[in-house]
């Protein structure tokens, strides 16, 4: 794959871009087909600010990668990190330029906040341990509510903003032990307190989604279909937690095919 779209994370674009149509099925559902173009630009908008997002971490983590990922595009020398810089800076002023002529205002100030939050994280954030965590994972969570705030509905989208936020809270903190030898200069949860402990925590999250799950169809949110393959995401999401203890990076991918499962599931529940 080229270098420059390696950067660009394409399964975890392709996600957002998802997550984004889900979310705006969940919103007006069957409506969808009458406006696919707010559609496409919300999620071109969510596409490019994940992206900058994603360029804008690896340029600062470029030397712990050296040792975590040496095969990304800045550690291993075939991306500069000044063209990256400019592409990240490029993307986020995409973002709020679309946003802001092409939807509704209330988009705007929304992009704005997931920018600035994106930054604080790279920059902060992510030293903070498990509230770092948990700032990338309401961004994550957000990506869910930008399809209702797009057309007017975000509090139909609450519960998806839930799941999506608690996932991935359980995801870092596996990330962080994958990574944990890597990382220098960051106070991570496992650092702090130790492999077991950030697994343990890792569990509590995963229970607390498994819980929740449930939730949408009983608050007629969503459809009894919905709820067919949800129990399949939190069979899932148990394999994820057994998984994690033995191996790391089994237990990491797993999640992320749980997460994806979930979004199978709200495209169920909002479509039918």
């Amino acid at each position: 794959m080229n270098s420059i779209l390696r950067l660009f994370r394409p399964v975890n674009a392709a996600m957002a871009i998802i997550g984004t149509v889900i979310s705006s099925i969940v919103a007006i559902g069957s409506g969808i087909i009458y406006h696919p173009i707010p559609v496409a630009i919300a999620s071109s908008v969510v596409f490019l600010v994940l992206s900058g997002g994603n360029i804008m971490n690896d340029i600062l983590d470029a030397e712990i990668d050296k040792i975590n990922h040496p095969d990304r595009p800045i550690p291993s020398g075939t991306v500069s990190k000044q063209a990256a810089t400019y592409l990240y800076i490029s993307l986020y002023v995409a973002a709020l330029i679309i946003s802001l002529v092409f939807l509704p205002l209330i988009s705007f100030p929304v992009v704005v906040f997931a920018e600035v939050l994106l930054i604080l994280y790279e920059y902060r954030g992510k030293k903070m341990g498990l509230p770092g965590n948990m700032m990338i994972s309401a961004l994550i969570g957000a990506i869910f509510l930008y399809g209702g705030i797009v057309f007017y509905n975000p509090e139909r989208l609450f519960l998806m903003f839930l799941l999506a936020f608690l996932s991935n809270v359980s995801r870092e903190l596996i990330k962080d032990v994958q990574d944990m030898e890597g990382d220098t200069g960051r106070n991570t949860f496992p650092k702090m307190h130790g492999k077991k402990a950030a697994l343990n925590l890792s569990s509590v999250f995963i229970i607390m989604t498994v819980c929740i799950s449930i939730l949408p169809y009983v608050f007629h949110i969503l459809s009894i279909y919905y709820l067919l393959v949800v129990i399949v995401c939190d069979i899932s999401f148990i394999l994820t937690m057994i998984m994690q203890y033995r191996d790391y990076k089994k237990g990491q991918n797993m999640s992320k095919l749980s997460m994806m499962l979930g979004l199978l599931s709200f495209t169920v529940g909002g479509i039918f």
